[in-house]
């Protein structure tokens, strides 16, 4: 049974908005966050089987920190202030221990205090030790729905994959830029993709909740495939069916943003 949560929506959409931007040349591509994070290593763990905190989370955490960083480096501290009293009011976190300074009213411009400024740095610290993951995975909810975001991740990640070396990497690769594909497939895992996919075919949309409880391992399909530089953290697969999966080849990287709508527009009842 998954646990549900009170999501803010507005900021996870609003950071993800962010995260897109990013990913597309504006802030932080996955090119320049490898080199200016140093994530070969723990991306190299991420791509070699499914994990729970995929490759998008530490992208999103390490975009936003940055991001949140920057702007209290620089004296901004209100707008931030206001944002992380938000989201620990929503998640009914009790943050007064580190003492109460209302900012609600203020903006960077009429507010530069040196109080101001400690009591940011110290609600940022017990932001990312309360709520920050939280936070992430909120806004991997929202991405993780958009295959174009998950698709252009992936392909971008597959630029590195290539040039990596059998011999540098013998644990992780088959072949020189080829990514050893999984053996073993976690329950969680093939059930978010199920969830997130909604049991239909990521390419022709067919409806495969009758075969429910008959869908099998090639049923999930990597978006980039492997033979592409593709991987095996759990942003780069989809659901399909046999059909589909058989003629898309192994060197496809076709997918879709299937989406039904809540009601038909055309309909008279």
């Amino acid at each position: 049974m998954r646990n549900g949560r009170n999501m803010n929506v507005d900021s996870a959409i609003s950071i993800a908005a962010f995260i897109i931007q990013s990913l597309h040349g504006d802030y932080l591509d996955v090119e320049h966050w490898f080199e200016y994070y140093d994530v070969l290593d723990r991306a190299v763990e991420k791509w070699s089987k499914p994990c729970k905190r995929t490759l998008v989370h530490e992208y999103i955490q390490d975009l936003y920190l940055d991001s949140q960083n920057y702007l209290l480096d620089k004296h901004f501290p209100i707008g931030q202030t206001n944002e992380m009293q938000e989201l620990l009011d929503n998640y009914n976190i009790d943050y007064s221990s580190i003492g109460d300074v209302d900012v609600s009213d203020l903006t960077d411009e009429d507010c530069f205090t040196d109080e101001v400024e400690e009591y940011a740095g110290e609600l940022q610290s017990f932001f990312i030790d309360n709520i920050l993951d939280v936070v992430v995975d909120d806004v991997f909810s929202i991405l993780y729905m958009d295959k174009n975001f998950m698709h252009e991740f992936n392909r971008q990640c597959s630029e590195i994959i290539l040039k990596l070396k059998k011999d540098d990497y013998p644990n992780l690769l088959r072949e020189d830029g080829v990514i050893e594909r999984i053996s073993y497939y976690p329950k969680w895992f093939k059930r978010g993709i199920e969830y997130r996919d909604k049991l239909r075919c990521s390419l022709c949309g067919c409806d495969l909740s009758s075969a429910f409880t008959t869908l099998v391992d090639e049923n999930f399909d990597h978006i980039i495939p492997l033979k592409n530089g593709g991987n095996n953290d759990p942003s780069n697969w989809q659901l399909t069916c046999e059909t589909c999966n058989k003629s898309k080849g192994a060197r496809s990287s076709a997918f879709k943003n299937i989406v039904f709508p809540f009601w038909q527009m055309d309909d008279e009842d």
